[in-house]
């Protein structure tokens, strides 16, 4: 059994996060790696996956779908969610990035609701 590893609310508040610059979930699964002390080739043994799929994921070279963020909410006793909205967070600020003013460019179609 590993120690509790404090994921907070990472994920979550995707507006209290919007000026951070884009964090692939490889990284946060690095820092957990390190803190439990075990290499990448193992912990994929222990999970069930080739250690290519964490090398790519630790490499930020591979997404979190939803076998992986069943896989890492289980061993880290998160939800899967949370692994799915660090990936979702990570994807939307990237194509924030590269659109830029081309998204301002484009005008919407209906009102927004009031906030």
């Amino acid at each position: 059994m590993i120690p509790s590893l404090n994921h907070g609310a990472a994920g979550l508040n995707l507006r209290a996060t919007d000026k951070c610059p884009p964090i692939h979930p490889g990284e946060i699964l690095a820092d957990d790696l390190e803190a439990i002390g075990m290499s990448a080739w193992k912990f994929a043994g222990h999970i069930g996956v080739p250690p290519t799929a964490i090398s790519g994921l630790l490499k930020g070279k591979r997404r979190v779908d939803g076998a992986m963020a069943l896989r890492l909410g289980r061993v880290f006793g998160t939800s899967s969610e949370y692994w799915e909205r660090l990936q979702a967070n990570y994807e939307r600020k990237v194509a924030l990035a590269e659109l830029g003013p081309k998204l301002d460019a484009i005008t919407p179609l209906v009102d927004s609701p009031a906030a």
